[in-house]
Order: structure tokens, then sequence, then C-alpha cells
């Protein structure tokens, strides 16, 4: 009876089994007109009706026009006294938000990961496939007076 207990325990510890963090990787441009304080805001998406800051969310600088970076998440999704830890989590999609330093948004684009990423197993990390554009303010054309921007009241 001590050995099946023991044995049981073993099989519970939840040291035996950690599930890894895995990371998703986004990059692109911004074309248009932003301020230096801007920010591109991505957060990862669980499921269809989630609210938006609820996901793992990280804030990205933009250089020259471009933007680039991970976001880390956790694959834990639930735990089991017997088989440890099931590490099944994955995101469903990726929102991409440009957004000014007093939060308004100026442009979103959301990326679903079967679509718009490759998976690699080994390093635990889902890629772009290719760079997101994101357009600040763009000036528009007006017919009656070229030379002064319209429609855009931001």
């Amino acid at each position: 009876m001590r050995l099946l207990s023991a044995l049981l325990l073993s099989l519970a510890n939840p040291l035996l089994a950690k599930c890894p963090n895995n990371f998703v990787e986004v990059h692109g441009k911004v074309q248009c007109t932003f301020k230096p304080d801007y920010k591109v805001l991505v957060t990862l998406i669980y499921s269809e009706h989630q609210r938006e800051a609820s996901g793992e969310e990280t804030a990205l600088d933009i250089h020259d026009g471009s933007f680039k970076g991970e976001i880390a998440f956790s694959t834990f999704s639930s735990s089991n006294p017997f088989r440890g830890d099931i590490c099944g989590r994955r995101p469903k999609s990726v929102l991409v938000r440009l957004i000014a330093a007093d939060g308004a948004e100026w442009d979103r684009k959301e990326l679903k990961i079967a679509d718009a990423f490759r998976y690699d197993e080994q390093q635990g990390q889902y890629t772009a496939l290719s760079d997101l554009i994101l357009h600040g303010w763009c000036e528009p054309k007006c017919a009656e007076t070229p030379s002064t921007p319209c429609g855009n009241p931001k």
C-alpha cells in the first residue's frame, strides 16, 4: 500500500511536468506619419469571445518606421493529478494595433495563427510569414485645397 501511495504521489508531483513558454514573433512597418511616442501593441487572442486586454500583451517600439518583437506565452492549459500538467494552450490569432501616447488607436490588424505564421517546434516559436503594414496619419488628397489635410481630425 505504501508503494502504491508513493507511486501516485510521484505521478502527481507538479515538479515532474512543467509546460514550456512559447513565443510569437511579429514584424512590420508603419506607413504614413506617426509621432515618436507611438507604440505597436501586440495582444495574443485565445478565443473568439476574449476581451482584448486579457491575453498576453506587449508594446513594441517603432524604429525608422519598423517594428519587431516577441511575445512570450505559457502553454499550460490544465493540470491532472495522474498525468501532470497539460501543455496545449496556443493562441488562435494575434491583434496588432498602432497606439498613440494618449491611448488613441490609429490602426489595427488581426492575424490568424494558422494562416499568417509558421511554427518552429524546436524553438517553440511562431513567426509571421510577412511584414505587417500599419497606417499612421496619411494625408488625403483634397480636390478643393491640395495643400491642406482633409478628413482625419486626429
